[in-house]
């Protein structure tokens, strides 16, 4: 598997081009070690958090891990042979990537307690100028890293604001909440909440687990890594690779089951059924957790505790809608009510958000909220047409059934810095993608999409009430990475000055 190449930055860039990145998280820090290794060393990376990390600084619920092996999701340029597990938890995760951040000089390049409100182009400057808390800041080129998953979704449930006791999302955990002895209602019954459940099951009193649909599972087959299995990856590095290559692979065959090779998934399905059916042996909780479509419709969850856990005795699980929240609990529409303590959202995140809540303003004036008024649309997810000089990394159609984000993020930075390498060579001021290109692109993306397993009837995040899905990748992502590597000709237009008032209004 091709990986981000360090050695490649024997032959400097010229790194006059300054770089504006948005977002702290593995997009931000990556950008910029993969920006300096690439001979582009002015580059600036804004945080509205107090330190770097994004969903892995904020994410910090009990349970909190990651559902891609530790040994696909790092850099490939900074592997770490000292994970403790097969899949890292959350405080590992973001211990590792400050450490990558601070051995790669990052830290003195994020403005952290920063928020980019607007950014906006400067035409005849050919500039980005940044309205941020902290002032303005003006760059060459907009990097966008905000990630697709970074504003909580709080469900409009009637009487949710009149719940007295505590009541927050997963992301937004008040460990200042004891919940020994407590009765605990949570909300949800995806990625988050069954790493949840689990983690604290064995404290609380009750916890009821209110489900809207179910959603399949794979074994997760979890475990610890020894110290004598930390030392050989350490001494013997390419075991890791040889490990991280194998993760790969499986991971794109179970991509391809999900896009084109649908017979692919019916193992996947086999096994998920088993799983079900080997954990819990009451009938009717049974049907409750066993869904009617197909597998990858929806998140294919990793789990190895979820059931079990589902079939203790202080857990309930519930699929009745919820009617309304109570100051005292919850009522479900068939009038039963269910005293909480504390309400537990897991109920995921604002999808489509891929910038929110910043304000990107384009040539002539139009807005990318304007652009993307009908649907989020992006040349390999990280090109609009009429916005010079931005790329966006982990934007629209850039998501998938598997696979890693790091992965997708180390791909993007590779596009941005060969579209840097062309405005050098060109000795240009603006590239900007074709819009007949980028129609193109997403005519041929939205084909492909129609034929994956995500437009298979479900109800899913991935695709809106109109059918529109601006967040799968339907094909391999071996083929995103060999898209992303370099800037195909007649891609984009290259300028030395800004174009003429009446090419811009031809644009749009």
């Amino acid at each position: 598997m091709a990986g981000y190449d360090p050695n490649v930055a024997d032959e400097k860039r010229d790194g006059s081009r300054s770089v504006a990145v948005v977002g702290g998280g593995f997009g931000g820090v990556g950008a910029v070690v993969m920006l300096h290794r690439a001979g582009y060393e002015d580059v600036v990376v804004f945080e509205r958090g107090e330190r770097v990390g994004g969903v892995w600084h904020h994410n910090t619920y009990p349970g909190a891990a990651c559902d891609v092996p530790s040994h696909l999701y790092e850099f490939s340029f900074d592997p770490n042979p000292r994970w403790s597990r097969r899949y890292a938890p959350q405080v590992e995760i973001q211990a590792y990537l400050e450490d990558v951040a601070r051995r790669h000089g990052v830290l003195d390049r994020i403005r952290t307690n920063t928020e980019v409100h607007r950014a906006r182009w400067d035409e005849p400057r050919s500039k980005w100028i940044l309205q941020t808390s902290a002032g303005v800041h003006e760059a060459d080129v907009l990097v966008t890293a905000c990630g697709q998953l970074s504003v909580p979704g709080v469900p409009a449930i009637p009487g949710l604001q009149d719940f007295d006791g505590p009541a927050f999302h997963t992301a937004q955990w008040r460990h200042d909440v004891e919940l020994a002895g407590k009765r605990v209602a949570v909300v949800g019954t995806g990625c988050s909440a069954i790493q949840v459940v689990p983690a604290i099951q064995a404290t609380v009193a009750q916890v009821d687990v209110y489900q809207r649909s179910p959603g399949w599972t794979f074994p997760k087959m979890d475990f610890a890594y020894s110290e004598r299995a930390q030392r050989l990856f350490e001494r013997l590095p390419v075991l890791q690779r040889l490990d991280r290559a194998a993760i790969f692979a499986f991971m794109e065959l179970g991509a391809a089951g999900m896009t084109k090779h649908r017979w692919l998934l019916r193992p996947f399905r086999a096994i998920a059924r088993r799983q079900i059916n080997a954990a819990i042996s009451d009938p009717e909780l049974r049907a409750k957790v066993t869904p009617s479509d197909e597998v990858g419709c929806k998140r294919l969850m990793l789990t190895d505790e979820w059931y079990p856990t589902l079939a203790k005795p202080n857990v309930e699980l519930v699929s009745e809608r919820i009617a309304e929240v109570t100051a005292s609990g919850i009522r479900t529409a068939d009038g039963k009510h269910r005293p909480a303590d504390v309400l537990v959202l897991a109920t995921g995140f604002k999808s489509h958000a891929f910038v929110a809540p910043m304000e990107i303003v384009g040539a002539g004036a139009s807005s990318l909220a304007q652009e993307w008024a009908a649907v989020p649309r992006a040349y390999l997810g990280m090109s609009v047409p009429g916005f010079p000089n931005m790329f966006l990394l982990y934007g629209p159609n850039t998501n998938g059934g598997t696979g890693s984000v790091i992965y997708t993020i180390e791909a993007g930075v590779s596009h941005v810095i060969a579209a840097l390498d062309e405005l050098r060579r060109a000795d240009a001021r603006r590239i900007e993608v074709r819009r007949q290109v980028a129609e193109a692109f997403d005519g041929k993306l939205r084909g492909a999409l129609s034929a994956t397993v995500w437009h298979t009837g479900c109800t899913n995040w991935y695709v809106d009430k109109d059918g529109n899905d601006p967040n799968q990748w339907p094909w391999l992502w071996s083929t995103y990475r060999r898209q992303t590597a370099r800037i195909a000709p007649g891609t984009y237009e290259l300028s030395t000055a800004a174009p003429e008032p009446q090419q811009s209004a031809a644009r749009s």
